[in-house]
């Protein structure tokens, strides 16, 4: 399922009340505006880092909207000041999304001509005679179109006529809660797709995925989920199957020596396995302060904690991950005292 149809599925499962996306959750908020935007005829200008999915949010806009069975047209900014066509590509494009949809991507990288021609054709379809005015709608994307306003390379009076309906992308670093979710998403489209029988991934590769910054956002996630799925060989994604990912983190982790374990010097101590000789940070010490061996209901409980975190209180990710039934998980966490913690 492409992300442009995960995102207009949103918006649709938030118009029917179907439970999801979660609320309160970044992909709900999306989705509001995006129902929003889909109702309306006025200029949406969707910011966010390259590979947020503007493009695809674009398309679920258009999906849900009145113009749907119209046509999408797609304008890379950047391309036609390069080639010199921007004079010629923003009617061209009016044009060819007659009724339909233009979605100019990077609008920043307009030159002045491009621009001066966007600006003459939001204003023919606020101004223009009823049966003489461009049928279309427009939505552009942008890195930080104020920016861009600020150092002067992008006018005033356009910028607030693109803005009328404005959406913000958050980069997936600013929202790691949200990225089991959509790890949970990839994964199960891509299982189906190459005929595997998946069920998440490993410990290690979900501590691999949460701590690393994704630049490249939501595409380079799913790309990193795709090239996983293709690669796996059992049941659950581990960072083997990610080592583009861990190579970057040897790269950059600093050698911590091992904690000192006292009274039982022949342990040794839990090491990362994708650089041998180095703690994880993640791993539980088998030994208390006082140099005794932890009891199993201690390294249960902190384990159960540790998932509480970080999977966000999602019971059946919880539950699914510590391979226990939620009836179960959620007994344990009564004879823990973590209900609260838990709501």
């Amino acid at each position: 399922m492409p992300l442009n149809q995960i995102l207009a599925d949103d918006i649709r499962a938030l118009r029917q009340g179907a439970g999801r996306p979660v609320p309160g959750s970044e992909r709900e908020r999306i989705a509001r505006l995006a129902d929003r935007a889909s109702r309306s005829l006025l200029p949406v200008l969707i910011e966010g880092e390259p590979g947020s999915g503007a493009q695809a949010l674009a398309r679920a806009i258009h999906a849900c909207s009145e113009r749907r069975e119209r046509p999408f047209t797609c304008l890379l900014a950047r391309e036609t000041s390069v080639q010199g066509d921007s004079a010629k590509a923003i009617p061209a494009g009016i044009k060819d999304a007659n009724g339909g949809t233009l979605f100019v991507q990077d609008v920043e990288h307009l030159d002045d001509e491009g621009q001066h021609q966007l600006l003459i054709a939001l204003h023919s379809l606020d101004a223009g005679r009823a049966g003489r005015r461009p049928d279309v709608r427009i939505i552009a994307s942008s890195l930080d179109l104020a920016g861009s306003v600020r150092e002067g390379r992008f006018r005033e009076d356009l910028f607030y006529r693109l803005q009328a309906l404005p959406m913000t992308l958050r980069p997936l670093r600013a929202q790691r809660e949200a990225i089991p979710e959509w790890v949970d998403l990839f994964v199960g489209r891509f299982a189906v797709d190459e005929g595997k029988r998946i069920k998440g991934l490993s410990m290690d590769a979900a501590a691999l995925l949460a701590r690393y910054d994704w630049p490249g956002n939501l595409r380079q996630l799913e790309n990193a989920i795709y090239r996983a799925v293709i690669l796996a060989e059992g049941a659950f994604l581990t960072a083997m199957e990610f080592p583009q990912l861990a190579s970057h983190f040897q790269q950059r982790r600093i050698g911590i020596p091992p904690v000192p374990v006292p009274r039982l010097q022949a342990a040794a101590p839990a090491v990362d396995g994708d650089n041998p000789g180095k703690r994880d940070p993640h791993a539980l010490p088998l030994i208390n302060d006082a140099g005794d061996m932890r009891t199993l209901a201690d390294l249960e409980a902190q384990a159960i904690r540790f998932a509480l975190l970080y999977y966000q209180g999602h019971m059946s990710a919880i539950s699914r991950h510590l391979g226990i039934g939620r009836s179960t998980l959620y007994r344990k966490l009564k004879e823990l005292g973590l209900q609260d913690e838990a709501a």
